[in-house]
């Protein structure tokens, strides 16, 4: 089955002492062994790079060991698609259209790629967000682990 994997599944996966580590690592695991298939944006790497160092609680990661967290622990396991210039402009027509302001573009950059890819599961902890944005096809795929 393939999964889109949202940053805070990524960041919550990495922090062994994030309260939602357990159920992100449940689904990082599922991408290690196979058993479904992760996909990321290649933008998610740049959000994950900015949210794990600024991290609150004493939990952020250094900026000099994020790259060896992704290059050991996440990106081996998974499939990082990009999107065309075409494909960007259509992301950017449609928060235009739907009046869209602030970090939420970032969600729908995500949903775009998950509906390029034709994902069966979005992984989010922002799920309200995702919601909020989605085709009505793709609502029923969006879920916390």
């Amino acid at each position: 089955m393939k999964v889109f994997l949202d940053t805070n599944v990524l960041i919550a996966a990495s922090v062994r002492q994030h309260p939602h580590f357990l159920r992100a690592d449940a689904v990082l695991q599922k991408c290690m062994t196979g058993e479904e298939e992760g996909i990321i944006h290649s933008h998610s790497i740049f959000e994950f790079h900015s949210a794990i160092t600024r991290l609150p609680g004493g939990l952020a990661v250094p900026p000099i060991h994020v790259h060896t967290l992704l290059q050991e622990g996440l990106l081996p396991y998974l499939r990082c698609i990009s999107l065309d210039f075409q494909e960007i402009q259509a992301v950017q027509k449609t928060a235009g259209e739907q009046g869209l302001s602030g970090g939420i573009i970032y969600d729908l950059y995500h949903l775009f790629v998950a509906e390029k890819e034709s994902v069966e599961r979005l992984y989010t902890f922002n799920t309200g967000h995702f919601q909020l944005i989605a085709t009505s096809g793709m609502k029923e795929m969006i879920t916390s682990p």
